[in-house]
């Protein structure tokens, strides 16, 4: 071995036995040394983590793909039936909603119906590494994702987050409140005057849309409603 990476070896065992436990320890990277002649000399080079892909027919991007395009309630007609009866949906300013209350919230927006071409542009679809039953994918300039539980039935949908406010014509806002921004239709941003307007909306006057869900699924921990902690 190496006698300089045998060196580095040491050095990281005496200072990873004598560290504060406090402290979070971070491993050296992955190297690979090569050494050439009889000289003994020798190279290192970082090694690179594999880059890891989903197949097109894997059959939860199969499912996340037709979700998005044919059954959400926003680009389409919503098919109730694909959704889990814990499921939940969030976004930047709106949510968490159960599954009645987002079904409500699409049956009054009906944005499908007043912009009959609108597409989700979806593309990049690929599954999350720390969880195998959740699908990430774009439309661009938004980030979707949609996670399903052990009978295919959508448990969650995030929508609305922004990966670059400066692409397209929303100023960084997603989902319907990019489409407000777009047509001249005022919506408050983030901070006092949104937070009364979605609790006047949800609280004292039902208007069939809402901001957020008075009763949530179990699984569902934060706290946090519709705009809130959301800059």
């Amino acid at each position: 071995m190496n006698p300089t990476r045998s060196l580095r070896i040491a050095t990281t065992v005496v200072a990873a036995l004598f560290a504060p436990c406090s402290f979070a320890f971070a491993p050296t990277a992955l190297t690979k040394t090569s050494c050439t002649g009889t000289s003994l000399s020798c190279s290192t080079e970082a090694l690179l983590p594999p880059i890891e892909t989903t197949p097109a027919s894997h059959p939860l991007i199969q499912a996340a793909h037709k979700f998005a395009y044919s059954q959400s309630g926003f680009y389409s007609p919503y098919d109730e039936s694909v959704l889990a009866e814990d499921f939940v949906f969030r976004g930047p300013y709106i949510g968490p909603l159960n599954k009645k209350d987002y079904l409500s919230t699409m049956d009054t927006f009906g944005i499908y119906k007043a912009l009959p071409d609108i597409s989700p542009n979806c593309f990049g679809y690929t599954l999350d590494p720390d969880n195998p039953k959740r699908v990430w994918f774009m439309g661009c300039p938004e980030t979707f994702s949609v996670t399903f539980d052990d009978d295919q039935k959508i448990k969650y949908l995030s929508v609305g987050y922004v990966a670059d406010r400066f692409e397209g014509n929303t100023n960084g806002k997603g989902a319907a409140v990019g489409i407000f921004h777009v047509i001249g239709f005022p919506f408050p941003s983030p901070g006092p005057l949104l937070t009364f307007v979605q609790w006047l909306g949800t609280e004292v006057v039902d208007m069939g849309a809402k901001s957020y869900s008075k009763d949530v699924p179990e699984w569902w921990k934060s706290q946090e409603v519709a705009s809130e902690g959301y800059l």
